[in-house]
């Protein structure tokens, strides 16, 4: 096979996987890995990716003109902008929270760099801006959001046998039977 169909061969492959990821994910933030200086190292890098696979995301270095193209196809072209420069993309595959809330707690603590630097991210089919994002990773993520509801729900319930237990001691109190 000639260098060229091979090289034609890996693009396509390498489209294939960002189109199959893009397709799954909740939510894509778009990172810079490199930033002013050398860049995230291979050991940041894997630290990165770990922490997101616990969190049902991934996270892959690719071409911005993959990217590009994957994005076009699903109808979204004002991320271009964004697509300059080392990009590293975090696809979140469950919770469209957990995914950005790695990415920048991960980069809060990379000092001095803080990298990767968070650019934006594509969800449900629209771009969302950096504060648009950060404004995302301060929310609870899905198992918090049911903690809080389930939490509201059975306050009302707390609240009645609280309510019924002290009429039960005051009654006690007083010598009458409960």
């Amino acid at each position: 096979m000639n260098t060229a169909a091979h090289n034609r061969e890996r693009r396509e492959a390498s489209l294939a996987a960002v189109r199959e990821r893009l397709d799954k994910a909740q939510i894509m933030v778009i990172t810079d890995y490199r930033g002013e200086g050398k860049g995230l190292t291979v050991k940041a890098v894997s630290e990165l990716r770990g922490k997101l696979r616990e969190q049902n995301s991934e996270y892959l270095v690719a071409k911005n003109t993959l990217i590009r193209k994957a994005l076009h196809e699903k109808g979204v072209e004002d991320a271009d902008k964004y697509l300059e420069g080392p990009t590293g993309v975090a696809f979140g595959y469950g919770d469209p929270v957990s995914a950005p809330k790695v990415v920048l707690e991960f980069a809060k603590a990379q000092k001095p760099d803080n990298l990767p630097i968070a650019k934006a991210a594509v969800m449900d089919g629209r771009l969302v801006e950096l504060e648009e994002l950060k404004y995302l990773a301060t929310l609870p993520n899905l198992d918090g959001l049911r903690q809080q509801l389930l939490g509201l729900m059975n306050a009302p319930a707390q609240q009645l046998v609280t309510v019924l237990d002290a009429w039960n001691k005051k009654r006690e109190e007083e010598g009458q039977e409960a």
